[in-house]
């Protein structure tokens, strides 16, 4: 990823009204708008990621059944193609709901609205769908409590679906089902179980969404 360039927004124009941590419901803060203006690209590498002063824009999207009421959990496991990938060794092994990344400059650049677009594109790179729903925007993640998430920002989403889903194996998605709300309490819940923070914070407005479909 090194000739990558992500979307990034400086932390204090993002966080110019006051900082918050965990999540933040969608309809609270105009911060889409904050990103739209004043968003630029930066190289990625570890420059990037030890760069507090900068927040790397990630969408982050759950994959749920409306009429099923279940929510699309999976493992990320290492395989042959992306065992040099994988510098983010603590996403394996760990029980994970969003699919997501980054913005990247080669492929969101001056497109309308660069969060959306990115969260299709990943969509379609993580996961087998015959179609691709639009995401609905959900809230906003903030976790400064470790050092990744201090330099990244989640944009989180649902994408309805009540067709099949398959992880792409080619990008270690593992173990990847639909469960429903009960099911997923049992496993995003139990403190035996690695969870990514990420799934872990925004799971329960996840959950009352659909609890309220």
């Amino acid at each position: 990823d090194m000739g990558k360039e992500a979307l990034v927004v400086k932390r204090n124009v993002l966080f110019k009204d006051g900082e918050f941590q965990g999540f933040l419901p969608f309809g609270e803060k105009d911060l889409i708008s904050i990103i739209a203006e004043n968003h630029f690209y930066h190289a990625r590498g570890d420059g990037l990621e030890d760069n507090r002063s900068l927040k790397q824009v990630i969408p982050y999207v759950w994959i749920i059944n409306p009429l099923m009421k279940k929510v699309f959990i999976y493992k990320r496991v290492e395989t042959k193609k992306s065992a040099g990938e994988y510098k983010e060794k603590r996403y394996l092994n760990k029980y994970s709901a969003g699919v997501g990344g980054h913005i990247d400059k080669e492929t969101e650049e001056g497109v309308e609205d660069p969060i959306g677009a990115a969260m299709m594109r990943e969509l379609r790179e993580e996961v087998v769908m015959d179609n691709y729903p639009k995401p609905k925007l959900l809230g906003f993640l903030n976790d400064d409590s470790d050092n990744l998430g201090e330099v990244h920002f989640g944009i989180v989403a649902v994408a309805e679906t009540t067709e099949k889903v398959g992880g792409r194996p080619s990008e270690g998605l593992a173990s990847a089902n639909f469960y429903s709300i009960e099911e997923a309490d049992k496993i995003l819940l139990n403190s035996k179980n690695e969870v990514e923070s990420w799934t872990r914070i925004s799971w329960p407005f996840v959950k009352d969404y659909l609890q309220k479909i």
